[in-house]
């Protein structure tokens, strides 16, 4: 890894840290993931809610949200897990028990909740993004740079995936023009709205400038 300003650094790190363990609100549809800010807040929600106009009772899917959302982790698992054996294909309810794993800090079974996802989703952007978090926490880095660009290309909308690509590029990877590309795209889809990203792109930008200087002479 390249030598840089700690504090930089540790800023980043930590924000990639945090993405692994606060995501815990759960999606109902894989196919709408939709952009968090790099102080990762949970991803946006198409939320199941009982029908009141007609009295119809919370699903067992909206239940296991339900239970997830009020911080319940091992009983949305419970019910998650019980939703996958009575129909072991809907991706959503895979990819939802890796977040869960997730947040307890279990990447074995996180990351065979989210191949289980994929498998039945090629598109399930969330889950591809997820594992390559697994993966880059691991040092794998060449899957886990193959799983967000998975990501991307099943959601190019997916702003999380672009953060996450550019700091994989940026911190670990040295490839410092990708990192700026992929947090100029983060910055895009998400309205300029995070200061640290934009720090993080004058800091890209300089160091790219300092390069080229050195380079010519």
């Amino acid at each position: 890894m390249r030598t840089e300003n700690s504090h930089s650094l540790i800023h980043r790190l930590y924000a990639v840290a945090l993405l692994s363990v606060s995501l815990t609100a759960c999606q109902s549809t894989p196919s709408t993931p939709k952009p968090a800010v790099a102080t990762e807040q949970p991803p946006q929600v198409q939320s199941h809610t009982p029908d009141q106009a007609t009295g119809q009772p919370e699903s067992a899917f909206d239940l296991a949200l339900s239970a997830s959302r009020a911080g319940k982790t091992e009983q949305a698992i419970a019910l998650f897990i019980k939703l996958q054996q009575q129909d072991p294909t809907p991706a959503k309810v895979h990819t939802n028990l890796g977040l869960l794993y997730l947040h307890q800090n279990d990447p074995v079974a996180a990351t065979e909740s989210f191949l289980r996802a994929i498998a039945q989703d090629k598109n399930d952007a969330i889950a591809y993004n997820h594992l390559a978090i697994i993966q880059r926490q691991q040092g794998e880095f060449k899957q886990s740079l193959f799983n967000y660009y998975k990501a991307i290309n099943a959601d190019p909308e997916y702003a999380n995936a672009h953060l996450n690509l550019g700091i994989l590029f940026d911190l670990y990877l040295q490839e410092l023009p990708k990192a700026l590309e992929q947090y100029l795209k983060y910055q895009q889809l998400t309205n300029n709205s995070n200061e640290d990203v934009e720090k993080w792109i004058i800091d890209i930008r300089r160091r790219i400038e300092s390069s080229n200087d050195n380079g010519a002479k």
